[in-house]
């Protein structure tokens, strides 16, 4: 009766043993795939910021430069007037006085809400933004490489390759590559 029960628990650990090493594959294979997702939602994420901050430059960009071209008329048509002061009629001299008040109002709710008029901190904070979702998706391929090489190495040792062939039948997981980048490293390895 003993070697009954030495015979079942060595089958009963041998189907314990499959299982567990089954399962491992598939959560594996699962990390793979859910790594490869955050890759994509990285991307997904970079195409959808970097273009509306694209957007919120430009618009500081246009309106920064039709408020240096408001100023700019304004201090011509004062120079105007100061040149011929002698011959300015009184119509002149009241609609410079309006397109000043005019302005000068813009100019005052500009200041208040944009006390800083200089486009190139948003230039700043746009590059950072780049260079910030580009180190993301970085760190995502890294990521989804890494899973892969865990993947891969366990479809392939024995036993875990045995039970992959019969069982789960999974295939290796390809890691990230970029062929421009290695080329212009000018090294391949040897593996």
């Amino acid at each position: 009766m003993s070697g009954f029960l030495v015979f079942f628990a060595v089958i009963a650990g041998l189907i314990l043993t499959i299982i567990l090493i089954n399962n491992s594959i598939i959560q594996k294979h699962n990390r793979v795939r859910q790594a490869w997702a955050d890759v994509i939602t990285q991307e997904r994420q970079k195409t959808q910021i970097i273009p509306k901050i694209e957007s919120l430059v430009k618009d500081h960009k246009d309106y920064e430069s039709s408020i240096l071209a408001s100023i700019t008329e304004m201090r011509s048509a004062a120079s105007k007037l100061g040149s011929h002061a002698e011959n300015v009629s009184q119509t002149e001299l009241k609609s410079f006085q309006d397109n000043f008040q005019t302005a000068l109002k813009g100019f005052n709710a500009v200041v208040e809400n944009y006390p800083d008029l200089k486009s190139i901190g948003l230039y700043r904070d746009l590059a950072h933004e780049i260079s910030e979702q580009e180190d993301n998706i970085g760190a995502a391929i890294r990521i989804y490489n890494s899973n892969v090489a865990t993947f891969n190495t366990s479809i392939e040792v024995f036993p875990n390759s045995l039970i992959n062939n019969l069982m789960t039948k999974r295939n290796p997981a390809q890691p990230f590559d970029h062929q421009q980048s290695a080329n212009d490293i000018g090294f391949t390895p040897t593996f």
